[in-house]
């Protein structure tokens, strides 16, 4: 190319981005674009979520959480090749059971459990599910019309007897978790996750349409699921690999702590983070009156540390769970109100930044 070719070009580019439409900066469109958005925020404040990893913490019912990641397909099918004992031996009956197609009876030592289909038009079938010596229990499947198929878990000492949503069901090795596929008998299918106490079956979690979306996992695809321990189980879907890791909120939080590195408080509630003996970071919080010395009402496990210059020199710790981002600033040089800040997100908008109390300053001052 000669000299002349190369200024004519350079002529025409300029003539060409003189003519073309200029992207429009005014303050107007920029509010309407970037209006309330997160990432306009994280431009001063530095806060950039983190999504290189799946991490999520279901809350359960009563003392359990449920901690979700992802894991290697190679992983997964180490745990399916585990063999189990099979739980619920269908080829004993014991005598206290009698079962016709109709109506069931069991009777214990202290009272008599039955049910018939003539008894209510919305019971359409009845089924005996198998023996449980551990437990010296049987099980009884009732299939409800449009409604989740139930297992009446009866226990042949006491007649203690609970209800579980769904139809497999697949216990942990100890017998201590029971995982059901659970459907609503129309178009929904999910997980249902129980645990035995005194003798009976209560929920820790059973997902719904609202769950799917929340922590977005695709819960009715799960189907069957393989025991790894007593406490965790693997699951896959068309394309993803999950653990479960049923997580004691007792002993997780009471013997696992390390160090206390944030120790804070504001009118509404509690905020601890701690390193844990595995070197990882864990939020709680109580919801005030509860103090401390109760269970946590949250959880949330393998939190981040970045360092930040927001106000001075300070640390960022952050916590995912679903949708859900938790930011505490300890600006750890700065004099003003913002030494010490809650920061929360949701779908990656702000929706709390408060200050909080540094507990452990003020018990070192007394």
């Amino acid at each position: 190319m000669n000299f002349t070719t190369l200024i004519l070009n350079v002529l025409c580019l300029s003539v060409a981005m003189s003519t073309s439409p200029k992207l429009q900066t005014t303050n107007d469109s920029l509010d309407i674009k970037f209006k309330n958005s997160y990432y306009v925020k994280q431009a001063t404040d530095s806060v950039k979520p983190n999504k290189s990893k799946f991490h999520v913490v279901i809350k359960g019912a009563e003392d359990y959480d449920i901690v979700l990641t992802k894991v290697q397909k190679e992983t997964y099918e180490v745990a399916k090749q585990i063999k189990t004992t099979q739980v619920l031996d269908k080829t004993i009956k014991p005598s206290q059971v009698n079962f016709t197609e109709d109506c069931y009876t069991v009777s214990t030592g202290v009272k008599t459990i039955q049910n018939c289909l003539s008894d209510d038009e919305q019971l359409h079938s009845i089924a005996y599910l198998g023996f449980i010596k551990k437990l010296n229990s049987v099980v009884v499947t009732e299939d409800w019309f449009e409604s989740t198929t139930s297992n009446l878990l009866i226990n042949l000492d006491d007649g203690a007897r609970s209800y579980i949503s769904g139809d497999t069901l697949i216990f942990s090795p100890n017998l201590k978790f029971i995982y059901s596929y659970a459907h609503d008998g129309i178009d929904f299918d999910g997980m249902s996750l129980h645990y035995i106490k005194d003798k009976k079956a209560k929920p820790i979690l059973v997902t719904d349409y609202d769950m799917q979306d929340k922590y977005k996992v695709d819960f009715s695809a799960l189907g069957d699921v393989y025991w790894d321990s007593d406490t965790s189980f693997l699951a896959n879907t068309d394309n993803d690999y999950y653990r479960f890791k049923i997580q004691d909120k007792h002993v997780a939080y009471r013997n696992s702590r390390e160090a206390t590195i944030i120790h804070s408080e504001n009118k509404k509630f509690i905020i601890k983070v701690d390193q844990l003996k595995d070197g990882t970071l864990r939020y709680m919080s109580w919801n005030k009156p509860n103090s401390t010395k109760d269970k946590p009402d949250l959880v949330l496990y393998n939190g981040e540390k970045e360092e930040q210059h927001k106000y001075g020199s300070g640390f960022d710790y952050r916590f995912e769970n679903g949708a859900y981002l938790y930011i505490i600033e300890d600006n750890v040089e700065t004099t003003s109100a913002k030494r010490l800040m809650l920061r929360l997100y949701k779908a990656n908008e702000e929706i709390l930044y408060t200050s909080l109390s540094n507990l452990k300053e003020l018990n070192k001052a007394k």
